[in-house]
Parts: structure tokens; C-alpha cells; sequence
């Protein structure tokens, strides 16, 4: 294989399970020092440490992808020996028919010590053996997967790029345009969702999937959300838990609106909460301290207008680091130069704010939200 070719396959398949695992209790990580992504380590939520071999592969030839999945274990069995770690085996092959899947599933069974391995395709297609994780599906199928006995049943998983695929699937509800950065369409395929939210049509797919599970899509004409009200108070949940913040001041003594505006064009933030509501036109609340969504809260330490506020000081910014930044950042529209959270994204983070928060999202859900996730949706 040319090794430029080669290069960019290790990038796609380390994508491919990166995205796997976002929002289970598995994580994968490059090994420090390493040279190549052929080597990963995997974490489970237990603490639980393997060290995989991945191989990627541009066809999904059963007698060669059998052979490098072999080539594969005995690596892994080698260097996870001399690590202290457990072995694990990645494939990322780029079509992946059923033979080369149970022919997998064959070897390993006969030659295999219960290692854990996984196998991913672009086309879609996973067939996932870790402890707690188990999938087996094609996306192609009738049915939209296909589940094994030993199957796990996808699950709606609030990760950063489903919600921002959420946001787009109900774009087209939104009857004022520019409260979000959103085309009003209608997606018919993960394809077609998949590139619209800028991620893998795996990703797509993945979500697709768990709604479909869950009793959350209708795909009989397009890709349409149904039951939202549910929907919506799942979705609400994954913002309980406050975000980590920071408390500050600014150093100058100039106008606080004329810094924010000097600041916001030098650091990455977007307005959020109550003066993000007030932006777009809604909301009672006025006045208060600004939200800021950064993506770090450890280098605003360092941002030079600013500096941290005293115990018992009123702040002028409270900036506050997002654990959803995709959905957060491409979602923001603009207002007088500065970037708003879009107006679901302000309805979630007022829903679980202690001050008046519940008042102003339900005032959203019974208004310009009111066909998007509410009742009349």
C-alpha cells in the first residue's frame, strides 16, 4: 500500500473508534512515544487497560483481512505481554461483507483466547466484542441493523455530535431562521445528515439507529423526531450537572460591553444563558451577570483583560467550559458581532439553571419551541 495511502486509512479508522466509543464508558488513547496509530490503548469505565493493534485495510478481501487479523492478535498478545496490559484487536477495512464478519468470528473462535476486538467498515457495518460493549450491526439491512443473540440494543447517548445532529433534525421547526445556525431542511439518510453535521456517516447511522430504538424517529418519508416532549426532558437531564466556571474580573476599567466585544474577537466564547435569550429576543430576565461557553477554563486563567474575582466580589463575566463545545459552537448565531447559543441551546442551558431557569425555558417550550419539542410538535 502506498504510504501515504496508508497514513490516511490509520487516520480514518482511528476516527472511526474514536467515534465508537464517545459516549460509552470506553476510551481510546494513543500510548506515549508512540509512532504509529497501529498501536492504542483502550480503557474501559472499570480502569480496565488494553493495548490494541489496529489495522486498517483499504478492501475487505476475507482471505487478506483474516490474515492481517491474525498477524494483528499475535502483535497485540506481544506487546500487551511486555506492557502488563490485556490484548485487543481493531479492524478498520473499508467495505466489510457478512463472510468477512463471520469468517472473523470463526477465526477468532477457533484461535482466539477471548481477546476483545472489533471490527469497523465506512460502509457502516460494526461487529464489537469488548466487555459491556457489544454490537453487531448493518445498516443496510431492512430493518436498519442487524442484532445478534448477544446483540446490545443501541442506546440514545447525549454525546456532543448527537446533539448537534438532534439540533439539525429539528432546524426545520424553527419558524424564525436566524435563531439557529441551521439549514431549514429535511434529511432522508445518515448520508445526508451525516454531511450536513460534518461527521462520518457511522456516526450518523449510530444515532439513527438509537432513536429508531428508543421510539424516537419516524423515517417512513424523512428522518422525522417524534414523542419530543420525552424527548426533550431526556435531553434537559444531560444538564443538571453543573459546568466547571470561573469567576472574573476585568482588569481595565473600561465600559464591561466594550471589553466583552474585545475579548470575544481575540478568545473563542459564545454568550450564553440569559443574555443569550435576550440576544435572540426572548425571555423576562434581564440584567445579571454574562455566561460565557469557552472550551477551556484553565487558559482563560491566563487571558490578560481578565482576572480571577475575590470571594464575595461581583464578577463581570462568569465564564463557564462546555462539555458539549461542537453542538454549542456550530449551532451559535451571531448578534451585534458577538456569537449567541442558538435558541435550543439557550433553552437547555436555562433549563437547569437554579435562578428563574425553569421559568424561561418553559416560557421556550410553550413558545417559539412550542412545535420544535414541545406538545404541539
Amino acid at each position: 500500500m502506498d504510504p501515504i495511502q496508508h497514513t490516511l486509512s490509520e487516520n480514518r479508522a482511528l476516527t472511526a473508534f474514536r467515534e465508537l466509543f464517545e459516549g460509552s464508558d470506553w476510551k481510546i488513547r494513543l500510548p506515549e512515544g508512540a509512532d504509529s496509530t497501529e498501536d492504542v490503548v483502550l480503557v474501559d469505565g472499570d480502569g480496565h487497560r488494553y493495548h490494541a493493534v489496529l489495522k486498517s485495510f483499504n478492501e475487505g478481501r476475507p482471505d487478506r483481512v483474516t490474515a492481517l487479523f491474525a498477524q494483528a492478535l499475535l502483535e497485540a498478545r506481544g506487546r500487551a505481554k511486555k506492557a502488563h496490559l490485556h490484548p485487543a484487536v481493531l479492524i478498520w477495512v473499508t467495505s466489510a461483507s457478512r463472510s468477512l464478519i463471520e469468517r472473523l468470528i470463526d477465526f477468532h473462535r477457533e484461535y482466539g483466547d477471548r481477546e476483545p476486538f472489533a471490527v469497523l467498515s465506512m460502509d457502516g457495518t460494526e461487529y464489537v466484542e469488548l466487555p459491556g460493549l457489544r454490537l453487531s450491526q448493518r445498516p443496510d439491512h431492512s430493518a436498519g441493523s442487524h442484532r445478534g443473540g448477544h446483540s446490545a440494543p443501541p442506546r440514545l447517548v447525549f454525546t456532543d455530535s448527537f446533539q448537534w445532529m438532534i439540533k439539525l433534525l429539528l432546524a426545520s421547526d424553527i419558524k424564525r431562521k436566524d435563531l439557529i445556525n441551521a439549514e431549514s431542511v429535511r434529511y432522508s439518510t445518515a448520508t445526508e445528515l451525516a454531511r450536513a453535521a460534518g461527521v462520518s456517516t457511522m456516526t450518523a447511522t449510530r444515532l439513527i439507529n438509537a432513536l429508531k430504538a428508543e421510539g424516537f424517529l419516524d423515517s417512513s418519508h424523512f428522518l422525522k423526531l417524534v414523542r419530543r416532549r420525552q424527548l426533550a426532558e431526556r435531553w434537559k437531564a444531560e444538564y443538571r450537572k453543573p459546568p466547571l466556571a470561573l469567576s472574573t474580573k476585568f482588569v481595565s476599567p473600561a465600559p464591561p460591553e466594550q471589553q466583552l466585544h474585545k475579548l470575544l474577537k481575540k478568545h473563542t466564547g459564545v454568550i450564553g444563558l440569559f443574555h443569550a435569550a435576550e440576544a435572540l429576543g426572548y425571555g423576562h430576565v434581564k440584567g445579571g451577570t454574562p455566561a460565557i461557553w469557552i472550551p477551556s477554563v484553565k487558559e482563560a486563567e491566563s487571558w490578560r483583560p481578565l482576572r480571577v474575582a475575590k470571594e464575595g466580589e461581583r464578577p463581570d463575566l462568569i465564564l463557564q467550559q462546555s462539555s458539549f463545545p461542537q453542538s454549542v459552537q456550530k449551532g451559535a448565531v451571531a448578534r451585534d458581532g458577538l456569537l449567541v447559543t442558538d435558541v435550543i441551546q439557550t433553552w437547555l442551558d436555562v433549563s437547569a439553571h437554579p435562578a428563574r431557569g425553569a421559568e424561561l425555558a418553559s416560557e421556550l417550550e410553550h413558545g417559539i419551541l412550542a412545535n420544535v419539542i414541545g406538545d404541539k410538535a
